[in-house]
Protein backbone atom coordinates (compact mmCIF):
# COMPACT_ATOMS: atom_id res chain seq x y z
CA UNK A 1 0.00 0.00 0.00
CA UNK A 2 2.84 2.38 0.82
CA UNK A 3 4.40 2.16 -2.65
CA UNK A 4 0.97 2.34 -4.28
CA UNK A 5 0.07 5.58 -2.49
CA UNK A 6 3.48 7.08 -3.21
CA UNK A 7 3.09 6.29 -6.92
CA UNK A 8 -0.37 7.88 -7.08
CA UNK A 9 0.79 11.10 -5.44
CA UNK A 10 3.95 11.28 -7.54
CA UNK A 11 1.99 10.79 -10.75
CA UNK A 12 -0.61 13.33 -9.69
CA UNK A 13 1.97 15.99 -8.86
CA UNK A 14 4.19 15.59 -11.89
CA UNK A 15 1.69 15.20 -14.73
CA UNK A 16 -1.30 17.00 -16.24
CA UNK A 17 -4.75 15.49 -15.70
CA UNK A 18 -8.31 16.55 -16.35
CA UNK A 19 -10.23 18.55 -13.75
CA UNK A 20 -12.46 15.57 -12.93
CA UNK A 21 -9.43 13.32 -12.35
CA UNK A 22 -7.73 15.88 -10.11
CA UNK A 23 -10.89 16.25 -8.04
CA UNK A 24 -11.15 12.48 -7.62
CA UNK A 25 -7.58 12.37 -6.34
CA UNK A 26 -8.33 15.24 -3.96
CA UNK A 27 -11.35 13.39 -2.61
CA UNK A 28 -9.22 10.30 -2.11
CA UNK A 29 -6.56 12.31 -0.28
CA UNK A 30 -8.98 13.76 2.25
CA UNK A 31 -10.46 10.41 3.20
CA UNK A 32 -9.30 9.01 6.52
CA UNK A 33 -8.08 5.67 5.15
CA UNK A 34 -4.30 5.16 5.06
CA UNK A 35 -3.66 8.58 6.61
CA UNK A 36 -0.12 7.73 7.74
CA UNK A 37 0.96 6.57 4.27
CA UNK A 38 -0.56 9.66 2.67
CA UNK A 39 1.15 11.87 5.22
CA UNK A 40 4.58 10.40 4.45
CA UNK A 41 4.04 10.65 0.69
CA UNK A 42 2.94 14.28 0.90
CA UNK A 43 5.90 15.15 3.11
CA UNK A 44 8.25 13.61 0.56
CA UNK A 45 6.59 15.58 -2.23
CA UNK A 46 6.90 18.84 -0.30
CA UNK A 47 10.51 18.02 0.47
CA UNK A 48 11.23 17.53 -3.23
CA UNK A 49 9.51 20.81 -4.11
CA UNK A 50 11.26 22.71 -1.36
CA UNK A 51 14.76 21.28 -1.57
CA UNK A 52 15.47 20.30 -5.19
CA UNK A 53 16.51 22.92 -7.74
CA UNK A 54 15.21 25.74 -5.56
CA UNK A 55 17.48 28.64 -4.55
CA UNK A 56 18.64 28.22 -0.96
CA UNK A 57 17.10 31.53 0.05
CA UNK A 58 13.65 30.15 -0.79
CA UNK A 59 13.68 27.15 1.53
CA UNK A 60 12.67 28.96 4.68
CA UNK A 61 9.83 30.70 2.86
CA UNK A 62 8.51 27.41 1.46
CA UNK A 63 8.64 25.79 4.90
CA UNK A 64 6.66 28.72 6.32
CA UNK A 65 4.09 28.27 3.57
CA UNK A 66 3.84 24.59 4.51
CA UNK A 67 3.10 25.55 8.10
CA UNK A 68 0.39 27.96 6.97
CA UNK A 69 -1.59 25.18 5.30
CA UNK A 70 -0.95 22.64 8.05
CA UNK A 71 1.95 20.59 6.63
CA UNK A 72 4.12 20.33 9.71
CA UNK A 73 7.69 19.27 10.25
CA UNK A 74 8.69 16.08 12.03
CA UNK A 75 9.59 18.00 15.19
CA UNK A 76 6.12 19.48 15.62
CA UNK A 77 2.88 18.01 16.90
CA UNK A 78 1.66 15.32 14.50
CA UNK A 79 -2.07 16.03 14.65
CA UNK A 80 -3.82 16.04 11.28
CA UNK A 81 -7.47 16.82 10.72
CA UNK A 82 -9.61 16.44 7.61
CA UNK A 83 -9.60 20.19 6.97
CA UNK A 84 -5.78 20.14 6.88
CA UNK A 85 -5.79 17.23 4.45
CA UNK A 86 -8.22 19.13 2.27
CA UNK A 87 -5.87 22.13 2.24
CA UNK A 88 -2.88 19.91 1.45
CA UNK A 89 -4.79 18.24 -1.39
CA UNK A 90 -5.61 21.58 -2.98
CA UNK A 91 -2.16 23.11 -2.58
CA UNK A 92 -0.67 19.90 -3.96
CA UNK A 93 -1.91 21.11 -7.34
CA UNK A 94 0.56 23.98 -7.12
CA UNK A 95 3.67 22.05 -6.09
CA UNK A 96 4.96 21.48 -9.60
CA UNK A 97 4.12 25.06 -10.55
CA UNK A 98 5.98 26.38 -7.53
CA UNK A 99 9.07 24.46 -8.59
CA UNK A 100 8.74 25.74 -12.16
CA UNK A 101 8.50 29.43 -11.49
CA UNK A 102 11.16 29.35 -8.78
CA UNK A 103 13.56 27.78 -11.25
CA UNK A 104 12.80 30.58 -13.73
CA UNK A 105 14.52 33.10 -11.46
CA UNK A 106 17.81 33.95 -13.13
CA UNK A 107 19.31 35.87 -10.23
CA UNK A 108 19.90 33.62 -7.25
CA UNK A 109 18.44 35.31 -4.13
CA UNK A 110 21.03 35.91 -1.44
CA UNK A 111 18.50 36.34 1.35
CA UNK A 112 15.31 34.61 2.43
CA UNK A 113 12.18 36.09 0.99
CA UNK A 114 9.51 37.68 3.12
CA UNK A 115 6.21 35.83 2.99
CA UNK A 116 2.83 37.53 3.26
CA UNK A 117 0.05 34.98 3.67
CA UNK A 118 -3.62 36.06 3.83
CA UNK A 119 -5.99 33.68 5.68
CA UNK A 120 -9.52 32.91 4.51
CA UNK A 121 -12.10 35.71 4.78
CA UNK A 122 -9.41 38.41 4.93
CA UNK A 123 -7.92 40.97 2.52
CA UNK A 124 -4.69 42.81 3.23
CA UNK A 125 -2.65 45.67 1.82
CA UNK A 126 1.10 46.15 1.86
CA UNK A 127 3.78 48.35 0.35
CA UNK A 128 6.84 46.60 -1.08
CA UNK A 129 10.39 47.90 -0.47
CA UNK A 130 10.34 49.76 -3.82
CA UNK A 131 7.08 51.58 -3.02
CA UNK A 132 4.82 49.28 -5.07
CA UNK A 133 1.35 48.98 -3.52
CA UNK A 134 -0.21 45.50 -3.33
CA UNK A 135 -3.66 44.37 -2.27
CA UNK A 136 -3.84 40.62 -1.57
CA UNK A 137 -7.01 38.54 -1.69
CA UNK A 138 -7.83 35.81 0.84
CA UNK A 139 -5.90 32.53 0.78
CA UNK A 140 -3.10 34.18 -1.20
CA UNK A 141 0.66 34.17 -0.66
CA UNK A 142 3.16 36.76 -1.87
CA UNK A 143 6.91 36.18 -1.57
CA UNK A 144 9.27 39.16 -1.97
CA UNK A 145 12.80 40.17 -0.85
CA UNK A 146 13.63 42.55 1.97
CA UNK A 147 15.25 44.79 -0.63
CA UNK A 148 15.20 44.77 -4.42
CA UNK A 149 18.91 44.87 -5.18
CA UNK A 150 19.14 43.09 -8.56
CA UNK A 151 18.43 44.10 -12.14
CA UNK A 152 14.73 43.27 -11.73
CA UNK A 153 12.14 43.51 -8.98
CA UNK A 154 10.72 39.98 -8.84
CA UNK A 155 7.94 38.69 -6.59
CA UNK A 156 6.16 35.32 -6.44
CA UNK A 157 2.37 35.03 -6.24
CA UNK A 158 0.08 32.15 -5.32
CA UNK A 159 -3.50 33.38 -5.30
CA UNK A 160 -4.85 36.79 -6.32
CA UNK A 161 -3.42 40.29 -5.98
CA UNK A 162 -3.70 43.78 -7.42
CA UNK A 163 -0.44 45.63 -8.08
CA UNK A 164 0.13 49.38 -8.43
CA UNK A 165 3.74 49.38 -9.52
CA UNK A 166 6.19 52.12 -8.56
CA UNK A 167 7.78 53.37 -11.75
CA UNK A 168 11.45 52.45 -12.24
CA UNK A 169 12.44 52.01 -15.89
CA UNK A 170 15.87 50.68 -14.97
CA UNK A 171 14.46 47.85 -12.84
CA UNK A 172 11.41 46.11 -14.38
CA UNK A 173 8.82 44.79 -11.92
CA UNK A 174 8.05 41.08 -12.45
CA UNK A 175 5.27 38.92 -10.98
CA UNK A 176 5.91 35.17 -11.29
CA UNK A 177 2.91 32.85 -11.04
CA UNK A 178 2.76 29.24 -12.24
CA UNK A 179 4.74 29.13 -15.52
CA UNK A 180 3.82 32.72 -16.39
CA UNK A 181 5.47 36.01 -15.56
CA UNK A 182 4.10 39.52 -15.91
CA UNK A 183 6.57 42.36 -16.45
CA UNK A 184 5.64 46.02 -15.85
CA UNK A 185 7.42 49.35 -15.53
CA UNK A 186 4.78 51.64 -14.02
CA UNK A 187 1.25 50.33 -14.16
CA UNK A 188 -1.72 48.74 -12.36
CA UNK A 189 -2.85 45.19 -13.00
CA UNK A 190 -4.69 42.31 -11.34
CA UNK A 191 -3.45 38.70 -11.30
CA UNK A 192 -5.61 35.71 -10.34
CA UNK A 193 -3.40 32.63 -9.96
CA UNK A 194 -5.00 30.37 -7.37
CA UNK A 195 -3.47 26.88 -7.63
CA UNK A 196 -6.85 25.10 -7.61
CA UNK A 197 -8.05 27.10 -10.65
CA UNK A 198 -7.54 25.75 -14.15
CA UNK A 199 -6.76 29.22 -15.49
CA UNK A 200 -4.42 32.08 -14.72
CA UNK A 201 -6.03 35.47 -15.35
CA UNK A 202 -4.19 38.79 -15.69
CA UNK A 203 -6.10 42.03 -16.24
CA UNK A 204 -4.44 45.34 -17.09
CA UNK A 205 -6.06 48.43 -15.56
CA UNK A 206 -3.51 51.11 -16.48
CA UNK A 207 -0.22 51.31 -18.39
CA UNK A 208 1.30 48.37 -20.23
CA UNK A 209 2.49 44.89 -19.27
CA UNK A 210 4.29 42.06 -21.01
CA UNK A 211 3.10 38.54 -20.21
CA UNK A 212 5.40 35.60 -20.89
CA UNK A 213 4.00 32.08 -20.76
CA UNK A 214 4.59 28.49 -21.94
CA UNK A 215 7.86 28.43 -19.99
CA UNK A 216 8.60 31.95 -21.28
CA UNK A 217 8.61 30.77 -24.90
CA UNK A 218 5.58 32.90 -25.81
CA UNK A 219 4.65 36.46 -24.92
CA UNK A 220 1.98 39.09 -25.42
CA UNK A 221 1.60 42.81 -24.64
CA UNK A 222 -1.61 43.85 -22.92
CA UNK A 223 -3.40 47.14 -23.46
CA UNK A 224 -5.47 48.86 -20.76
CA UNK A 225 -8.72 47.02 -19.92
CA UNK A 226 -7.56 43.84 -21.66
CA UNK A 227 -7.71 40.51 -19.85
CA UNK A 228 -5.34 37.60 -20.53
CA UNK A 229 -6.63 34.11 -19.71
CA UNK A 230 -4.13 31.25 -19.77
CA UNK A 231 -5.15 27.59 -19.57
CA UNK A 232 -2.76 25.61 -17.40
CA UNK A 233 -3.96 22.38 -18.99
CA UNK A 234 -3.85 23.19 -22.69
CA UNK A 235 -1.19 25.96 -22.49
CA UNK A 236 -3.45 28.08 -24.71
CA UNK A 237 -4.46 31.68 -24.12
CA UNK A 238 -7.18 34.15 -25.05
CA UNK A 239 -7.89 37.87 -24.70
CA UNK A 240 -11.06 39.53 -23.43
CA UNK A 241 -12.42 42.97 -22.60
CA UNK A 242 -14.01 42.34 -19.18
CA UNK A 243 -16.06 44.60 -16.96
CA UNK A 244 -13.26 46.12 -14.88
CA UNK A 245 -15.65 46.64 -11.99
CA UNK A 246 -16.19 42.88 -11.83
CA UNK A 247 -12.43 42.21 -11.90
CA UNK A 248 -11.78 44.56 -8.95
CA UNK A 249 -14.96 43.68 -7.01
CA UNK A 250 -13.00 41.56 -4.51
CA UNK A 251 -11.00 44.64 -3.45
CA UNK A 252 -14.26 46.26 -2.32
CA UNK A 253 -15.37 43.12 -0.51
CA UNK A 254 -17.97 42.30 -3.16
CA UNK A 255 -18.66 38.90 -4.70
CA UNK A 256 -19.17 38.56 -8.45
CA UNK A 257 -19.68 35.17 -10.09
CA UNK A 258 -20.02 35.11 -13.87
CA UNK A 259 -21.05 31.87 -15.59
CA UNK A 260 -19.54 29.69 -12.88
CA UNK A 261 -20.47 26.16 -11.84
CA UNK A 262 -21.53 25.51 -8.25
CA UNK A 263 -18.28 23.82 -7.25
CA UNK A 264 -16.24 26.84 -8.33
CA UNK A 265 -18.70 29.16 -6.59
CA UNK A 266 -18.31 27.20 -3.35
CA UNK A 267 -14.50 27.36 -3.70
CA UNK A 268 -14.71 31.14 -3.97
CA UNK A 269 -17.07 31.35 -1.00
CA UNK A 270 -14.55 29.44 1.11
CA UNK A 271 -12.11 32.27 0.48
CA UNK A 272 -14.62 34.96 1.31
CA UNK A 273 -16.07 33.40 4.47
CA UNK A 274 -14.40 31.37 7.27
CA UNK A 275 -16.46 28.28 6.46
CA UNK A 276 -15.67 24.92 4.89
CA UNK A 277 -18.16 23.63 2.34
CA UNK A 278 -19.00 19.94 2.62
CA UNK A 279 -20.64 18.29 -0.39
CA UNK A 280 -20.32 15.56 -2.97
CA UNK A 281 -19.11 16.96 -6.31
CA UNK A 282 -21.00 14.20 -8.13
CA UNK A 283 -24.28 15.51 -6.72
CA UNK A 284 -23.83 18.95 -8.30
CA UNK A 285 -25.00 19.78 -11.80
CA UNK A 286 -22.68 21.21 -14.45
CA UNK A 287 -24.94 24.21 -14.99
CA UNK A 288 -23.36 27.66 -14.69
CA UNK A 289 -24.76 30.64 -12.80
CA UNK A 290 -24.12 34.35 -12.37
CA UNK A 291 -24.50 36.16 -9.05
CA UNK A 292 -23.52 39.49 -7.53
CA UNK A 293 -23.43 40.10 -3.76
CA UNK A 294 -22.61 43.26 -1.85
CA UNK A 295 -19.87 43.57 0.76
CA UNK A 296 -22.15 43.27 3.78
CA UNK A 297 -23.89 40.06 2.62
CA UNK A 298 -23.63 37.21 5.15
CA UNK A 299 -23.03 33.62 4.09
CA UNK A 300 -26.62 32.78 5.03
CA UNK A 301 -27.95 35.54 2.78
CA UNK A 302 -25.72 34.40 -0.07
CA UNK A 303 -26.73 30.75 0.28
CA UNK A 304 -30.42 31.63 0.48
CA UNK A 305 -30.24 33.29 -2.94
CA UNK A 306 -28.11 30.54 -4.47
CA UNK A 307 -30.47 27.84 -3.20
CA UNK A 308 -33.49 29.68 -4.57
CA UNK A 309 -31.94 30.23 -7.99
CA UNK A 310 -30.50 26.72 -8.36
CA UNK A 311 -33.57 25.05 -6.95
CA UNK A 312 -31.93 21.62 -6.70
CA UNK A 313 -29.84 22.08 -3.57
CA UNK A 314 -30.31 22.99 0.05
CA UNK A 315 -27.80 24.09 2.64
CA UNK A 316 -27.23 23.79 6.39
CA UNK A 317 -24.73 25.90 8.31
CA UNK A 318 -23.39 24.25 11.47
CA UNK A 319 -20.40 25.66 13.30
CA UNK A 320 -17.78 26.56 10.71
CA UNK A 321 -19.16 24.24 8.01
CA UNK A 322 -21.76 24.66 5.29
CA UNK A 323 -23.33 21.35 4.24
CA UNK A 324 -24.73 21.15 0.70
CA UNK A 325 -27.24 18.42 -0.14
CA UNK A 326 -29.80 17.73 -2.86
CA UNK A 327 -33.47 18.41 -2.27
Amino acid sequence: MKNYIQQIIDLFANNEYSLSTRRKVQQWLVKEEHVEEKEKALHLLWSQAGEQKVPCGMKQSIRQMQRNIGVRTAETNRIYQLRIWRAVAVVLLAVSSISVFLMLEKERPQKDLIECYIPAAEINELTLPDGTYVMLNSKSTLLYPEQFDGKTRSVYLIGEANFKVKSDKEHPFIVKANDCQITALGTEFNVNAYPENDELIATLLEGSVKIEFNNLMSNIILKPNEQFIYSKKTKSHSLYLPQIGDVTAWQRGELVFSNMCLEDIFTNLERKYPYTFVYSPHSLSNNTYSFRFQKQASLKEVMEIIAQVVGEVKYTIKGNKCYITNK
